[in-house]
């Protein structure tokens, strides 16, 4: 077999130049993803942009990644793999130079997409690429160093990108790229293997255009509809009902064209397609406390937003540690077990949140972060090693890019219920806190009470909406964290439908 012949013939110091440009690259694209997230107050304030309009800067990267991240597998076999890697790399650097000398909105979201649309394949090629340059029983130590890449790349973002935009303003955020992707692409040009390209295969644009219009519409709805209010916004009501028929169209032709765009070949392996479901709510499940830890913690406790990014680095030290043992403990131990001892650490660290008061301790942040890192790497390895098992090489990149999609798109719909159940939960406590706030209260006669609370000015009722508001915000953060906490243990049962992969020399 070629993978065998590919995967034995590296020597450790062969396959250690080929795992740093493709880890180099691998962060490079995660930590984008998160660092601009910072800048937008800043650009906003640079392109006189309403909050609305800004976002999408942010919304047109995501729509363009999760496009070309489908498309990558279909585009690594017909032009092979190598070149689309490098193409992405250069196309991505080029882009980040000219993004940070953007003289408008509309030229900046334009340079974003594009951006997006190199940068899309990056993540599922170099994933199939550390799962070839190791043999197929050491898998799992292939993903654990690549997962590093990806662990380090959010814990990073939020620094680099709080550190830079401060110190020297949003472009510098594009100028870092321009350097670390100059130096991946020399180092994929000299040291990655050329694998052989299918030139024989053509692209079936009917299944790429749906696959497309739905990732777009579902994409739109995901990003948009918070700030519109979902359905009661006819925008949302039409992309819902956009993504919909692109989704049935897409079955249907992947069922009956031959050469659709999707190969059916996937969707006959039964652990791959559990490995699909089972990644989406992995990505539901991980990263929407990320997000709402970050709202929490600039919000209630109104820490600066490098210093909230220091306190999130125990998560990424968890992630690599783990990363670096998984490897080794799928050797020894059943990777369901440890997928499902993943989900009960991301649940205690959830529940970890849920019990802070109106100040968040600080070392427990450090230790529920160590948790959540830690347990993300158990369960996103074993997980993926477990998909992968019976997948055929031959599709595996193809097969690749479908994951990291199910993947990306779970991320987005569990960080957009996260912050529907958060906003919901604000307005529910506010509502019951503020039917306790009457100047006939024992409670506001209470002479310990601050002076600055007083009902006889107007910079007294403000002082006491503030503090309303604080307080039924820490209590919506917590009943947010709790709901996470459930889902993850939900998760747990689920996982033991998934085959154990074969151990070397074990046939499955």
């Amino acid at each position: 077999m070629a993978e065998a012949n590919t995967a034995e013939s590296m020597t450790p110091f062969r396959r250690l130049l080929v795992m740093v440009p493709t880890l180099l690259s691998t962060t490079l694209f995660v930590l984008n993803q998160t660092n601009v997230v910072v800048a937008l107050p800043h650009m906003q304030g640079s392109f006189s942009a309403t909050r609305d309009q800004i976002t999408w800067v942010l919304t047109s990267y995501l729509v363009a990644m999760a496009i070309m991240t489908a498309a990558a597998g279909w585009f690594s076999t017909r032009f092979g793999r190598k070149r689309v890697f490098l193409i992405s790399l250069a196309g991505f650097g080029v882009t980040s130079f000219l993004c940070a000398y953007a003289p408008s909105l509309e030229i900046a979201v334009a340079l974003r997409l594009l951006q997006g649309l190199f940068g899309g394949p990056i993540m599922p090629i170099t994933q199939a690429i550390m799962l070839d340059i190791y043999p197929r029983e050491r898998s799992g130590t292939a993903l654990g160093i690549w997962g590093i890449g990806i662990t380090i790349g959010p814990v990073l973002g939020p620094i680099i990108g709080g550190v830079l935009t401060d110190d020297y303003g949003w472009p510098w955020l594009f100028f870092f790229n321009v350097p670390f992707a100059a130096i991946a692409f020399l180092g994929v040009f000299l040291f990655v293997p050329k694998p052989k390209a299918e030139t024989g295969r053509s692209l079936d644009w009917i299944g790429f255009g749906a696959l497309s219009v739905a990732i777009v519409g579902i994409q739109l709805v995901l990003n948009r509809g918070q700030s519109l209010d979902w359905y009661d916004s006819t925008e949302v009501i039409l992309e819902t009902a956009m993504a919909a028929l692109a989704l049935y169209i897409l079955v249907v032709r992947t069922v009956t064209a031959p050469g659709g765009f999707l190969s059916p070949r996937m969707f006959m392996d039964k652990n791959f397609v559990l490995g699909l479901i089972f990644i989406f709510f992995w990505g539901m499940a991980v990263h929407s406390p990320l997000v709402i830890l970050s709202l929490r913690l600039q919000s209630v406790d109104e820490l600066p937003v490098s210093f909230v990014g220091l306190l999130m680095s125990p998560r990424g030290l968890g992630g690599i540690l783990a990363m670096l043992l998984v490897g080794r403990m799928l050797a020894r131990f059943n990777p369901k077990a440890l997928a499902a001892f993943g989900f009960v650490m991301i649940a205690f660290s959830s529940w970890i949140m849920q019990g802070w008061a109106m100040h968040a301790n600080l070392r427990e942040v450090a230790v529920a972060g160590f948790f959540m890192g830690t347990g993300v790497a158990l369960a996103y390895v074993s997980l993926t090693v477990m998909a992968m098992a019976t997948l055929p090489a031959k599709i595996r990149v193809e097969g690749v890019s479908l994951y990291s999609l199910m993947l990306n798109m779970g991320s987005g719909m569990g960080i957009a219920i996260a912050v529907i159940v958060l906003s919901q939960n604000i307005q529910i406590h506010h509502e019951i806190l503020s039917a306790n706030v009457s100047k006939f209260s024992q409670m506001f006669r209470d002479q310990l009470l601050p002076h600055a609370w007083s009902f006889g000015s107007k910079s007294g009722l403000t002082a006491v909406e503030k503090e309303v508001l604080a307080q039924a915000s820490a209590l919506a953060f917590n009943q947010t964290f709790r709901l996470m906490a459930f889902n993850a243990v939900a998760i747990i049962p689920f996982v033991y439908l998934l085959r154990r992969p074969p151990r070397a020399g074990r046939k499955v």
